[in-house]
C-alpha cells in the first residue's frame, strides 16, 4: 500500500475525522490551533497505531522554533492551496474572541510571506472545514486508495477532539511545556506559561 507523502493530505485527514461534536468533518477553529495540531500530530501521534506505516516522514512539514513556538510556513501555504482548490472552506467562527496569540502569529506570517504570496486576512479567527469535494477526495484517495483504517481514523478523531475541546491557550501551554526547545525564540512564552 502506498504511503501518504503530501502534507496537504494531513490537513485534510484532520479536517475529515470527527471532532468535539462527534460529527464527521467537524471544523477546526483558527490557523494557530491547526498549526499546533499538525505539530503535535507529527511529534506524538504519527507512530501510534501504525500511523508511521501509513504516513511517510516527508509528509510532515518542517517545524522551526519561531516567535510563537513551533511554526511551519508550509502549513499556511498548504491551507491556502486547499481553499483555492475548493477542498477546504473558511467560515466565520461565530462570536469567538481572537486571542492575541493567534493575531500575533498571523501578523508574523504576514510579515514573513514572500512578495508573490497572496495573503488573505479572512483566515484570522475563522474555522476551517472540508467541502463536499474535499470529503470525497479523502474518502476516495486517502481512505480507499491509501488504506487508512477505521482504527487509524478513530485515533485521529480522538486526537482532534482533545485538541479542539481544549482552549487555544491550554493547547499552547501544552506545546510550550512539552516542547521547550520549540519555544526558545518565542515572544509570548512568558504570557503562555503564566
Amino acid at each position: 500500500m502506498a504511503k501518504i507523502t503530501n502534507p496537504k493530505d494531513l490537513i485534510m485527514l484532520l479536517l475529515y475525522v470527527p471532532g468535539a461534536s462527534g460529527a464527521l468533518c467537524d471544523p477546526i477553529e483558527g490557523q494557530t490551533r491547526l498549526m499546533k495540531m499538525i505539530f503535535l500530530f507529527k511529534e506524538e501521534l504519527s507512530r501510534r497505531f501504525n500511523l508511521d506505516q501509513l504516513i511517510d516522514e516527508k509528509a510532515f512539514p518542517e517545524f522551526e522554533a519561531y516567535d510563537f513556538g513551533p511554526y511551519s510556513a508550509s502549513v499556511y501555504c498548504d491551507l491556502e492551496f486547499l481553499v483555492n482548490l475548493n477542498f477546504v472552506e473558511v467560515i466565520l467562527a461565530g462570536e469567538s474572541e481572537i486571542l492575541d496569540e493567534e493575531r500575533q502569529e498571523f501578523e508574523y506570517w504576514s510579515a514573513t510571506k514572500n512578495e508573490d504570496e497572496d495573503l488573505d486576512t479572512q483566515y484570522l479567527g475563522r474555522q476551517f472545514c472540508l467541502t463536499e469535494l474535499g470529503k470525497k477526495f479523502v474518502e476516495k484517495k486517502l481512505i480507499e486508495e491509501k488504506g487508512v483504517t477505521p482504527e487509524q481514523l478513530k485515533v485521529l478523531g480522538e486526537f482532534k477532539k482533545r485538541c479542539c475541546e481544549a482552549s487555544l491557550r491550554s493547547l499552547l501551554r501544552y506545546v510550550y511545556t512539552r516542547y521547550e526547545d520549540m519555544t526558545e525564540k518565542s515572544k509570548i512564552k512568558r504570557k503562555v506559561l503564566k
